[in-house]
């Protein structure tokens, strides 16, 4: 009896152990879009996992969030500017793209990730679009 009741522990312990190393040798997740890019220009943005916009720098409109669309619904944002849409359609070849949603107040940008080096953003006030190409540092 004395036997089991010394080992049960440290089968316990080296369970413990086991299962801490396994949830550490995988590193979390990396965000593609993490880092700083900048323009020909050379203005820049920075994505981080913290931000110091909210509501409050927005008119109470602020919103921010990761996702995928398909390219038509990127074609889509610029629905009255022909010239600006077959520029996306020749920029945008895949089906669909990882982009990074900001709105702020009225406005909202759409930053889409072409490869891991280049990515476009989609400029919108209302019904007028812009485009703009950045690139990581």
């Amino acid at each position: 009896m004395r036997r089991i009741v010394t080992t049960l522990p440290r089968l316990a312990v080296s369970a413990l152990l086991a299962a801490l190393a396994a949830g550490c040798a995988a590193p979390p997740p990396v965000n593609p879009f993490a880092g700083a890019w900048a323009t020909a220009d050379r203005q820049q943005i920075a994505f981080r996992d913290d931000t110091a916009m909210g509501a409050e720098s927005c008119a109470g409109a602020f919103r921010f969030g990761y996702g995928r669309k398909s390219r038509e619904a990127l074609i889509g944002l610029a629905p009255h500017q022909p010239d600006l849409r077959g520029k996306l359609a020749s920029l945008l070849v895949r089906p669909d793209y990882p982009v990074a949603e900001l709105g702020c107040g009225e406005g909202d940008s759409t930053y889409v990730l072409l490869d891991e080096r280049d990515l476009v953003a989609i400029y919108r006030d209302r019904d007028v679009a812009g485009i703009e190409r950045l690139s990581r540092l």
